[in-house]
């Protein structure tokens, strides 16, 4: 005999475990007081989730290379307001600094497909794009020359799954590209001729 099941019951429970989890604290049926237009008000402003989790991670990683430059240390203020200035559309490079050192930064926040230990087509097109946009520079971005500047792929750290798809990644980029790209180990030098990849959490 099949289990009986009901979807509006699924969608609904879903929905109310999630809210109480994450948001509220408290369990409650939030799904039978929305309306239509509710969710749909609420599905335009889940599309602006990567931004937020794009946004985040850059302030981590300005975060990240304040602790090993001292020059961005003590121009912290100026790289938080370009962040914070910047539009999520806009087509340069999300953090660029320009100073005692310069630096050029495109954060990513992929994770890998199905929870596994590859990115995915798009994905993988896109990073690919990124990275050869660290190497050879911007139409758009003209302050800055790529080759006299460090250049970071930063990407979300997902954990174990993130850092095996970086590496698949590497191991399947083309030949001109792959001796360009490195995972960057605490402790090691910085390459100033590579990008270097940078797991931020």
């Amino acid at each position: 005999m099949s289990l009986f099941y009901n979807r509006e019951i699924e969608l609904r429970d879903r929905f109310n475990q999630f809210i109480a989890d994450k948001i509220t604290g408290h369990s409650e049926d939030y799904y039978s007081k929305l309306t239509v237009e509710d969710f749909e008000d609420i599905k335009t402003t889940l599309r602006d989730i990567h931004n937020i989790i794009t946004y985040r991670t850059t302030i981590r990683f300005i975060e990240w290379v304040s602790e090993r430059f001292p020059y961005v240390r003590e121009n912290y203020q100026v790289y938080l307001d370009q962040v914070l200035n910047t539009k999520p559309s806009d087509n340069g490079y999300d953090l660029v600094v320009i100073g005692d050192i310069n630096v050029i930064a495109e954060i990513k926040c992929n994770k890998p497909i199905n929870n596994g230990f590859k990115f995915g087509s798009q994905q993988k097109t896109g990073l690919i794009k990124d990275i050869t946009g660290l190497l050879e520079g911007k139409s758009k971005v003209k302050s800055v020359n790529p080759a006299e500047a460090f250049k970071f792929l930063v990407i979300y750290d997902f954990g174990d799954h993130t850092l095996l798809a970086a590496q698949h990644l590497i191991k399947n980029l083309s030949s001109d590209l792959k001796d360009k790209v490195v995972i960057y180990k605490e402790d090691e030098p910085l390459l100033i001729d590579k990008v270097n990849i940078v797991f931020i959490k």
